[in-house]
């Protein structure tokens, strides 16, 4: 039995954990996400807490595996709105420097797929479409029994494909994507933009995503409105995947996918099921994710052990 690393890292903490390869945690600590240090001071944090946990369950690392949001290069981490401090943080050799294993990194969203195919609602599939529903949207892939991770390890960014250029504006910097519809922060815009025509929402001080759904499940108008525009475009999207990839499964999870109302998930597939090929719909199978909470950093623990047994599984390629 090995011992591996996760890593899983968010822009508000990140998550480690110390695993065998059957999926078992043996151990887990949270950091709160230093976004404001130099990267070789985060390196060095994480790998503190990781040899403190190798030493007290007195093992090896075979490996260590990372999720990390994106934009990447490969394993270096470009810059992003929240973790703009870090641009040029290569994941691989620092951690490898310090921790003596070899450390895979993928794109959060391809991790938590990787992580759902191998233990959690696409087990025993070898063609499914992880789908995150959070602040923002991603997407992850499995063909054939291969995670897709692109050329450059950004495969996925299924929230930005556009649906309608004179649709709501996106901080990507475009219009009317799949995120700017149907992701947490777009029900939580609209949901205070419309605030004073709901009867359900009108006076609360505080409405975000999860008050506009609790809205929904009560029969607010306002709120019913705001969610069948967010399903039926998050619908849409998934079509095009659907029938792009042929998926055998579709898996939603992320904040708002893992924690909505089953009647939410049941409205994405329907409207998927009106825009898709009616060959590819009739054998694809929606489910929701089940590794929940720890999706992220089941979804490390997974690359790690997936690509230390399977080194030509999933990836990107080395610079020549």
């Amino acid at each position: 039995m090995g011992e591996y690393l996760a890593v899983d890292v968010g822009g508000t903490k990140i998550a480690i954990g110390l695993g065998t390869d059957t999926g078992r945690l043996l151990e887990t600590a949270i950091l709160k996400t230093p976004a404001e240090k130099a990267p070789q001071d985060v390196l060095d944090q994480i790998a503190d807490q990781a040899l403190a946990m190798v030493h007290r369950h007195g093992v090896t690392l075979d490996a260590v595996g990372v999720g990390s949001p994106g934009p990447l290069d490969g394993p270096v981490l470009l810059k992003t709105s929240n973790l703009s401090h870090w641009e040029g943080l290569n994941w691989e050799t620092g951690l490898n420097t310090r921790l003596h294993a070899p450390v895979y990194v993928e794109n959060d969203a391809t991790a938590a797929a990787v992580g759902e195919w191998m233990f959690g609602a696409g087990k025993g599939t070898r063609d499914l479409v992880y789908v995150t529903i959070s602040t923002g949207i991603g997407a992850g892939f499995v063909v054939n029994g291969r995670v897709m991770s692109g050329f450059r390890g950004n495969a996925g960014e299924f929230g930005h494909l556009v649906l309608d250029p004179a649709g709501p504006w996106c901080p990507a910097g475009h219009y009317g994507c799949v995120e700017s519809y149907a992701s947490g922060s777009a029900l939580t815009r609209e949901g205070r933009r419309r605030q004073k025509e709901s009867p359900y929402l009108d006076g609360k001080d505080h409405v975000d995503a999860k008050t506009v759904l609790q809205g929904w499940m009560r029969d607010d108008p306002v709120c019913g409105q705001i969610v069948d525009e967010a399903t039926e475009r998050l619908g849409r999207g998934l079509s095009y995947l659907i029938d792009l990839m042929n998926p055998e499964r579709i898996i939603v999870g992320g904040g708002v996918g893992v924690n909505a109302p089953e009647r939410y998930l049941t409205m994405i597939e329907s409207y998927a099921r009106q825009y898709a090929l009616p060959a590819m719909m009739a054998v694809v199978q929606f489910r929701r994710a089940q590794l929940g909470e720890q999706s992220g950093l089941m979804g490390a623990l997974a690359v790690a052990i997936n690509r230390q047994h399977n080194p030509n599984s999933l990836g990107h390629p080395k610079e020549s």
